[in-house]
């Protein structure tokens, strides 16, 4: 009996069946090293963020170059390809036509790699590359080219609208003046409007000369640059395509 009553009594360390435990050794830590603890967590998280951003930016940056070096070579073989037609013809605009080239080539060169460019140097490219489709054309009213208001003191990524107005000169009917290409340009303020309208050419074209690379990589740049700055419509009808895009310009 004795032995039994012993043996049902608590045991040192025990309290209504469960044992006291010894505290985690995190709180037996003193308020200032829990302090200094959460601190150094904060700052490792701090500078792990900074780093993913700085390569990100890195990134960003790197594919940015690249897909402006895939755009360049693009405009380059279009536009020989219009003086070589021109040769071909014996037409007298075939040096006028070399010298556009020569300012749009110097423009892609030595303009073409920097973030901006005034809206004015971009603009002006966009003029050459028209003039230069003009050249070969019979009937001068088939594309109707316009720019509204002040491209002064803003300034522009560039050749981000070159290649929704080429399209349309490459898949659109480009020598009829009953359904001419539309290009207008307007610019309120810090916002830009390029609308861009063209009736479908019927000559097909392989997947090698299609140049939705061209589109894609234009895409890739808007939301690189002018992420949640721009807005980019492009439709299509059976015999239209409509492109519309209001970009939200740096001054």
């Amino acid at each position: 009996m004795l032995f039994q009553l012993k043996k049902d009594l608590p045991k040192v360390g025990e309290f209504k069946g469960e044992r006291f435990r010894k505290p985690p050794p995190f709180m037996m830590w003193s308020p200032k090293i829990l302090l200094f603890f959460c601190l150094t967590l904060i700052s490792l998280f701090i500078r792990q963020n900074k780093s993913y951003q700085e390569v990100k930016e890195e990134k960003q940056l790197s594919e940015i170059a690249y897909l402006r070096a895939q755009i360049n070579p693009h405009f380059l073989f279009n536009t020989l390809n219009n003086i070589y037609a021109l040769t071909l013809q014996k037409s007298d605009y075939a040096s006028d036509a070399v010298m556009k080239l020569s300012k749009m080539m110097r423009f892609v060169v030595s303009d073409s790699s920097k973030d901006f460019v005034s809206l004015q140097q971009d603009l002006e490219y966009i003029k050459n590359y028209i003039q230069l489709q003009q050249l070969r054309l019979v009937t001068k009213n088939s594309i109707l080219f316009e720019i509204i208001g002040n491209p002064l003191n803003l300034k522009i990524s560039p050749l981000l609208l070159i290649n929704f107005i080429e399209n349309a000169f490459k898949y659109g009917v480009i020598d009829d003046e009953n359904n001419p290409i539309k290009i207008n340009l307007e610019i309120v303020e810090q916002v830009l409007t390029l609308k861009v309208e063209n009736l479908k050419s019927d000559e097909e074209f392989s997947d090698e000369e299609k140049s939705e690379i061209g589109i894609s990589n234009t895409k890739k740049r808007l939301n690189y640059i002018y992420a949640n700055r721009y807005q980019l419509s492009i439709n299509e009808t059976v015999d239209r395509f409509f492109v519309e895009l209001k970009l939200e310009l740096n001054d």
